[in-house]
């Protein structure tokens, strides 16, 4: 568009600014990599940001098990016609528990005989699943199974229709039923992972209309609600709506959606801190550009070239730029999403790494990468455009980007310190934008390179378990699996100590407990509505009292020792000995209190325990055996176990090691155990290993997001320098023309380049150590085992790299400059 009166110059201008950009190639280098780096660090946080999300939002649903906000129990017709009627609901799906499978043949695993409808499954389970083979069951006689439940039935290689013998109970009843199925289909679940092996063998509705006995009370709604409200708002209005019962439950399915709030909100942060680092760069290498070209600007001002028509030279200049550098950091945003981004997300998910990660490559990534770049590019023209712009002909022709008349006449009597420390706050924009871009790297890599130090391999491996080393089985295994041959060979290795054997009860591997209200009432309340528990009737609540029972294990009185020196009233070890004291696990710290009796019914009668004051950590089965009665498991004393049960088993055997010889020890563990496949080998050894491999690519990214925006402001200095030296070659030659020897002007320089360095580090210690302390706080909250690392060695390294480069710069562009005589050079720059 043409203004009245105005000639069409769009031609000329494009050839002005085409011209500027060949001759300026130094600027214009220096602009595209700061165009490349700013695309690139954009487009790879925004994809690691939304694969986090995505991935965190996928495992989460995938672990729930179900997309549906909230299930309510035992719901009758009525109340599931008035819920699907609410405006608060968006679908309703129905699941109904018809009994369990009997699965003492199987290594761990506890199913659930259930029946779904075409909603639930749908829209609630098919979403949480993958790798789907076949369909729902539709016959009687057709059942769907989990590919981990199909493996431990040893079946590696299922097939649609063949047969599947099952033995199961239905309802209330401890009546097993054996029948032949047919497979329908089988699919990959990830609930095991958070139940301890629970799992579901679907059914069809002809089967669930077959049974001949009462299911009341055992119907489950499935309830997604409208919109992204909290769950609990939703589920208070939904009962003022409809009309529930006290026994009636809500469990809402914890998925934790605020957290993605959390990290949206963080990538955006981390976005606008990269744009504002490349605005800095950018703007800083257009408006030294421009200030170097005013009196060219002017020049055109006296033929006739209008205010607009410079702002447009620029701008055309700053969207030249544009699309040579941000298609280069697209396109290596884009190798990163694909080579890197991976590795991160299992860094991240270390403890879920099985559940699966997704990698975001929405094409919404870059296309809003592209624009978010080049909205920081003209932003950053705007101001140099305006100067440029509004200078007039004569101010353009006299003009010098920084008095020369200070320094030459104060010269003999200023100290070169001096004249250095005002030099670097001549041009105040210029030398803010240096100070803020090395205050950002340095601050950058300061908290980046602190948080991934305190990601200590060590400490994650001390919160997972309580030994180096344990073998250990399923409780129900009918085999005396560790035998007192593979205890004596584990005792014999190199670098083993503190050798622990845990005993169990063998054959019979659990003990019924007297149910004591004022004992369990809480542990009760704490289960239900829980994983199908359903204790609103009376009768239901009952029978599971009345089948109360514990596995009861036999430690090693060192584990007591332990626990002792973290109480004020340490537990009487000899009480414990003589099997009058019983230790229960962290789980129930809250639930079940000291001093309270427990009593268990064995072959030789009844015999209690007074429940001590303190507890055994929660990761003291870590990894395997983590079968659970339907009370509390039992810790008693060896001697106590052995008198108790006449006959036991070796269940645990769990050592530490002296950290020499870790790979060595679990090689020849995986050659002791070779004849017995069900024995579980739990290591820290290997989890440190694993930790180390995402620690190190974590770190790789962190540090090279750190050390590209440090790269920013590094080139903003050398710019800012070049520039800075280059415009001040009539000073540098007045100041040698009247005394001043090159030795003064390169030791002036060179203060220069340290007051720069000086300040910005001041800043990244003060303010970014501040920073970085506040992160901390809360980093720490979620990543537990992070312990507070201050990276002194590697910032005092990296400071130094940056201050070898604030030396050097300002003494090489002036060395290129003084191949002249001084009378030249006056001369050539009057």
């Amino acid at each position: 568009m043409t203004w009245p009166f105005e000639n069409d110059t769009s031609d000329i201008e494009k050839k002005l600014a085409k011209r500027s950009l060949h001759r300026e190639r130094q600027r214009n280098l220096f602009a595209i990599i700061a165009l490349v780096l700013t695309a690139f660090m954009i487009t790879a946080t925004f994809s690691i940001g939304f694969s986090y999300f995505e991935t965190y939002q996928m495992q989460q649903i995938r672990l729930m098990g179900t997309t549906a906000d909230v299930g309510i129990t035992n719901v009758t017709e009525n109340q599931l016609v008035e819920i699907s009627k609410s405006n608060l609901v968006l679908d309703v799906g129905i699941q109904q528990r018809l009994g369990s499978v009997d699965t003492e043949q199987l290594r761990n695993a506890r199913l659930g005989v259930v029946w779904i409808n075409d909603t639930e499954w749908e829209h609630h389970r098919l979403p949480t699943i993958s790798g789907v083979v076949g369909n729902y069951p539709s016959s009687k006689n057709e059942i769907m199974l989990p590919t981990w439940v199909l493996e431990q039935m040893g079946i590696s290689d299922p097939q649609i229709g063949m047969e599947i013998v099952l033995s199961y109970q239905i309802g209330d009843s401890y009546d097993y039923v054996t029948d032949t199925f047919l497979l329908s289909g089988y699919y990959t679940d990830y609930i095991p992972v958070r139940t301890n092996n629970r799992g579901y063998v679907y059914v069809s509705s002809a089967f669930k209309d077959s049974l001949n006995v009462s299911l009341d009370n055992s119907v489950t709604a499935m309830i997604r609600f409208q919109g992204n409200d909290n769950a609990d708002k939703n589920c208070e209005r939904l009962r003022r709506e409809i009309d529930f019962t006290e026994g009636q439950t809500f469990e809402i399915v914890p998925l934790e959606q605020a957290n993605g709030g959390t990290i949206i909100l963080a990538v955006i942060i981390l976005a606008v801190f990269i744009s504002f680092s490349g605005y800095l760069l950018i703007y800083n290498i257009l408006y030294v550009s421009v200030i170097k070209d005013v009196q060219f600007y002017g020049r055109l001002k006296t033929i006739g070239t209008t205010q607009r028509q410079i702002k447009r030279i620029i701008y055309k200049q700053a969207i030249r730029i544009s699309c040579i550098g941000i298609p280069i950091g697209l396109l290596l945003g884009a190798v990163v999403s694909f080579g890197i981004v991976p590795y991160f997300l299992n860094m991240m998910y270390s403890t879920n790494s099985d559940v699966g990660t997704k990698v975001s490559f929405s094409p919404f990534i870059f296309i809003g990468a592209a624009i978010f770049t080049f909205i920081t590019v003209m932003i950053a023209s705007m101001k140099p455009a305006k100067i440029a712009g509004s200078v007039s002909p004569i101010a353009a022709l006299q003009y010098t980007a920084a008095s020369t008349k200070s320094s030459a006449r104060n010269c003999s009597k200023m100290k070169l310190s001096r004249m250095a420390w005002n030099n670097v706050f001549r041009n105040a924009k210029s030398t803010t934008l240096v100070f803020a871009s090395l205050f950002f790297g340095l601050s950058l890599f300061l908290v980046v390179t602190g948080l991934l130090h305190g990601l200590n391999p060590e400490n994650y491996v001390s919160q997972w378990g309580v030994s180096d080393f344990a073998l250990t089985y399923s409780i129900h295994e009918r085999e005396d699996l560790i035998s007192s041959e593979m205890v004596s060979e584990v005792g014999q290795l190199d670098g083993i100590e503190n050798l622990r054997l845990t005993y169990a009860p063998y054959p019979q591997v659990v003990a019924d407990v007297v149910y004591d209200d004022a004992v369990f009432h809480e542990f009760l309340a704490s289960l239900d509505g829980v994983n199908g528990i359903d204790f609103s009737d009376p009768a239901k609540l009952e029978n599971y009292q009345q089948n109360f029972f514990s596995g009861v294990f036999g430690i090693d009185s060192a584990y007591l020792e332990e626990i002792n020196k973290t109480l004020n009233l340490p537990i009487d070890t000899s009480a414990f000995e003589q099997g009058k004291v019983v230790l229960l696990s962290k789980t129930v710290e809250d639930l079940i209190q000291p001093g309270q009796e427990i009593t268990i019914q064995t072959q030789n009668g009844q015999h209690s325990f007074i429940v001590a004051n303190g507890y055994l950590n929660e990761g003291f089965r870590a990894g395997g055996g983590n079968e659970r009665g339907t009370a509390p498991d039992l810790y008693i004393s060896q001697t106590a176990l052995k008198e108790l049960f006449p006959q036991y088993r070796v269940f645990r055997v769990a050592f530490d090691t002296d950290g020499q010889h870790d790979e060595s020890i679990l090689q020849e563990l995986k050659q002791i155990t070779a004849s017995q496949a069900n024995i579980d080998i739990i290591s820290r050894y290997e989890r440190r290993e694993e930790m180390q491999e995402y620690l190190i690519t974590a770190k790789v990214l962190g540090t090279g997001l750190s050390v590209i925006l440090l790269l920013v402001g590094v080139m903003n200095f050398v710019n800012t320098m070049v520039v800075n030296v280059n415009t001040r070659r009539y000073e540098l030659a007045v100041l040698e023309s009247i005394g001043m020897t090159k030795r003064q002007i390169k030791r002036m320089l060179f203060m220069e380049g340290f007051y720069y360095w000086g300040v910005s580090l001041s800043l990244a210690v003060t303010i970014g150590t501040a920073i970085f302390i506040l992160l901390y706080m809360i980093f720490s909250k979620v990543a537990y085992y992070a312990v507070f690392s201050y990276p002194f060695i590697p910032l005092v390294l990296v400071s130094g790299l940056v201050l070898l480069i604030c030396l050097i710069v300002p003494i090489w562009v002036y060395k290129t400059d003084v191949n002249l005589p001084v009378v030249e050079r006056l001369r050539l720059t009057e």
